[in-house]
């Protein structure tokens, strides 16, 4: 059997969740079957050096959102199909599945396969348009039924994300004070305002700090909300951060306060590292979450949930030990990777 061509096509190559999901779908390819080349369209490269040191075949493109560039977009990726044979196009996010959309007109013979990772995607038109042109994808995959929307092919498949958990075994001491970790860009969905409004509820009751990690629009508001409360002892905005491992594994708890989610990375990162998690049951979370396994709540209930966690951290604890197994017999990369090359060799049969 000859080698399948496969590009796995993302929006960037920042430090979210599905950037993450590229690289190990790239990282761990079967290359005696398949050859993969990862395209991002924008000029987002923190990871870049990552792809880069795992010797994985990436182009940036560096483009924005215009009309022109998505008129050189298209020519530029047309080419590079055409020159490298390229049998199945993958793509992560919205922006890059519209882009793969209109290249399977330029390209009739390759398989389009998308992963849109979030339950929000952004806009009515988009919707409307992967609804509209559905029929030139060959499958959709998504988390779980849980986001499931019109827009999506009737014949989708179900796969979850993955990850390496052997990469946040860590041996580090835990920090000398409670420390509540929440990893996110600053941005409206993560919802962080939540966690400084419960820090300054929480402030007078026992003694914790909560660690932000990332970047984004809001940094300034949220910095501004801190000082408002005086909390800037207790609340800390980390910005980027690339030891996400030592930060899981040196932290007591893990929030994700999110108003809307696909299935985060981050979460099974967290437990992955055996840390608790308080979250919001939104998108797939909970075929994930559960409350045998860690805190699901309403965000009205997020500082009680917060405050049980350091009085019964024994408690705590045994469930975040119930998820990690869970992850390991589910969510293992392996797993989920060959899921998708199961999905790339039926979406190409014998060619």
């Amino acid at each position: 059997m000859r080698k399948i061509n496969t590009i796995q096509l993302v929006t960037g190559l920042g430090m979210g969740g599905a950037e993450k999901v590229v690289y190990d779908l790239s990282r761990y390819a079967d290359k005696s079957k398949f050859n993969t080349y990862v395209i991002s369209l924008s000029n987002k490269t923190e990871r870049l050096e990552q792809f880069l040191d795992a010797k994985i075949n990436t182009t940036v493109l560096n483009k924005d959102n215009s009309i022109l560039n998505l008129i050189n977009m298209i020519k530029e990726l047309n080419l590079f199909i055409k020159e490298n044979n390229i049998h199945i196009l993958h793509a992560h996010m919205s922006h890059a599945m519209i882009l793969a959309t209109l290249l399977k007109l330029f390209n009739p013979k390759i398989k389009i396969v998308t992963t849109s990772h979030n339950l929000n995607i952004e806009s009515k038109f988009r919707e409307f348009f992967l609804f509209i042109t559905k029929f030139l994808r060959y499958k959709d995959i998504v988390f779980s039924k849980d986001i499931l929307k019109y827009f999506y092919k009737n014949d989708y498949e179900i796969v979850p994300n993955g990850i390496d958990i052997k990469s946040y075994k860590v041996e580090v001491q835990k920090n000398n004070k409670f420390t509540f970790l929440s990893i996110g860009r600053l941005e409206t969905v993560k919802n962080h305002k939540i966690l400084i409004e419960a820090a300054n509820e929480l402030k007078n009751k026992f003694d914790f700090e909560i660690h932000i990690v990332g970047d984004g629009y809001l940094r300034s508001d949220l910095q501004n909300l801190i000082d408002k409360y005086k909390l800037n002892n207790i609340v800390k905005l980390l910005g980027m951060r690339r030891d996400i491992p030592i930060l899981l594994n040196k932290a007591h708890c893990f929030l994700m306060p999110s108003l809307w989610e696909g299935l985060p990375i981050v979460l099974l990162e967290a437990g992955s590292s055996k840390l608790p998690i308080i979250s919001t049951k939104v998108g797939s979370i909970p075929t994930l979450l559960d409350n045998d396994n860690s805190y699901l709540t309403d965000l009205d209930n997020f500082s009680f949930y917060m405050n049980n966690v350091f009085k019964n951290y024994l408690e705590a604890s045994e469930k975040a030990e119930k998820l990690f197994i869970k992850i390991q017999k589910e969510y293992s990369i392996e797993k989920i990777v060959k899921k998708h090359e199961h999905i790339y060799i039926d979406t190409v049969g014998d060619f």
